[in-house]
């Protein structure tokens, strides 16, 4: 992960975390361990902020993620809803490829969608991306992004 993409990461998780504790929101960090197109094995941390009514086994919010790993690193950021232990989610994602990504350009920048699907600690997620930069190979204009993450949320309480 470069510099520049670790730190808007960081700056995306510190700023929610910040706006959580302003509205006072319970902020769930969501710290995960995935495998897909493109990243390959990767690592990650996701914010998830809730909006509205957080009394309830529903939850809905806003979730921000950032990750890296073996084929590149990634920025994702869209809506939430959680009903106990499912979830699903709708997110924009922008991803940049190194040398090594799967089915994808390398040192290329891809700009997507994706949905997702959460169970218990585990979530599946499926998208398209495009890419934006990087070299022209016809075969990788448009790629079919996939994952499937471990993930071990923790709820940080305001007191």
């Amino acid at each position: 992960m470069t510099g520049r993409s670790r730190r808007a990461a960081l700056i995306a998780a510190a700023a929610l975390f910040a706006c959580s504790r302003v509205a006072g929101a319970q902020a769930l960090f969501i710290p995960a361990v995935q495998y897909g197109d493109p990243l390959r094995i990767s690592g990650g941390l996701a914010v998830f902020v809730p909006i509205g009514e957080t009394a309830t086994f529903f939850r809905q919010g806003v979730v921000v993620e950032g990750g890296a790993g073996q084929g590149g690193a990634r920025i994702s950021g869209g809506v939430a809803r959680f009903l106990e232990d499912f979830g699903l989610d709708a997110r924009a994602v922008l991803s940049r490829t190194w040398s090594s990504p799967r089915h994808a350009s390398q040192d290329s920048t891809y700009g997507g969608f994706e949905a997702g699907l959460t169970f218990a600690y585990v979530r599946v997620s499926a998208g398209v991306a495009h890419r934006i930069s990087g070299p022209s190979e016809p075969d990788d204009a448009t790629i079919f992004t996939w994952g499937i993450a471990l993930q071990l949320p923790h709820y940080f309480h305001r007191k």
